[in-house]
Formats: C-alpha cells, sequence, structure tokens
C-alpha cells in the first residue's frame, strides 16, 4: 500500500482495522425476514506498537461495520497516518467526509 502513495519518502503512521463476529452471539431477528443477528467487535490496531488503541462492538440488525469504522475514525487525529481495511470500506460514499478528516483510497 505504501508504495501506491505519491509521497514515497513520508513516513505513516499504520492504522489496521479489523472486524470480527463474536462466538456465541448469533441469534433471530425479532422482524419478519427472520434473519439471524450477531454481535460484532470492530478494532482498530497501530502496526507501530502492535496493540488495539479503539474498539466498538454493534449488533448486526441494528448497525454495520462501516458505520462503526467511521465512529472510530473520527474519534481520532488522521494526517499522516494510513489505513487499512477490508474492500468493504473502499467506496466512494464512505469517505466523503470533510477533506481535513477524510482518508484517501488510490
Amino acid at each position: 500500500m505504501l508504495a501506491q502513495n505519491a509521497d514515497q519518502d513520508k513516513e505513516f503512521d499504520q492504522l489496521i482495522c479489523d472486524g470480527k463476529t463474536l462466538r456465541g452471539s448469533a441469534s433471530q431477528s425479532d422482524g419478519a425476514d427472520g434473519a439471524t443477528r450477531f454481535v460484532t467487535q470492530v478494532t482498530l490496531y497501530t502496526r507501530e506498537l502492535g496493540v488495539a488503541i479503539a474498539q466498538t462492538s454493534f449488533d448486526t440488525g441494528e448497525s454495520h461495520e462501516r458505520a462503526a469504522l467511521k465512529a472510530l475514525l473520527s474519534s481520532l487525529e488522521l494526517d499522516g497516518v494510513l489505513i487499512q481495511a477490508d474492500a468493504l470500506h473502499t467506496s466512494p460514499a464512505f469517505f466523503s467526509s470533510p477533506p481535513s478528516r477524510a482518508p484517501t483510497c488510490s
């Protein structure tokens, strides 16, 4: 990912996002669709320190991983930070926040 950056000499802090469904959290939805719901946890790790720096969880019947990651990122200063996340986070709508806070992708 760093090789795709135009500023090859700049050092970036790196944050890695990972979402996991919690084992044993499955339940049937109360809705008409009868879909199975899960509790999912989204964590941001810092590559340099190798530890989690932010974490949240949600019920898949009420929210989704993209919203959880956006909430986590909105609480952090992201200048000079490279964020690594699953492909589901790369749609243009995800990056529609004001330019001063918005991560970029290429």
